[in-house]
């Protein structure tokens, strides 16, 4: 039921409430094989595979380590649309 309420009021907390069991899963298993016979069916249930979890986990954990900015990578983008813009006298130098 706590599950259920935190899900509903707020997705980022419901999410980190899944990682969490899933963390533990890890940690208690310590076996990939045996997390991913623990999930699979939810997985399955929900139209996914192991393979999109485990991609899934190592993008999340590198945006939340910053190796990975949508953020940065627009700002280079701006910043370079910029300086063509500059350079073809159509901004402000």
């Amino acid at each position: 039921m706590f599950a259920k309420i935190v899900k509903s009021a707020s997705g980022t907390a419901g999410e980190a409430l899944e990682t969490r069991a899933y963390h533990q899963l890890v940690e208690r298993y310590r076996d990939p094989q045996v997390v991913k016979a623990i999930v699979e069916a939810e997985l399955h249930a929900a139209g996914e595979t192991w393979d999109t979890l485990t991609t899934y986990m190592r993008v999340k954990t590198k945006i939340q380590n910053d190796e990975i900015s949508f953020l940065r990578a627009a700002k280079a983008a701006e910043a370079g649309a910029y300086e063509v813009l500059r350079e073809a006298g159509l901004r402000p130098a």
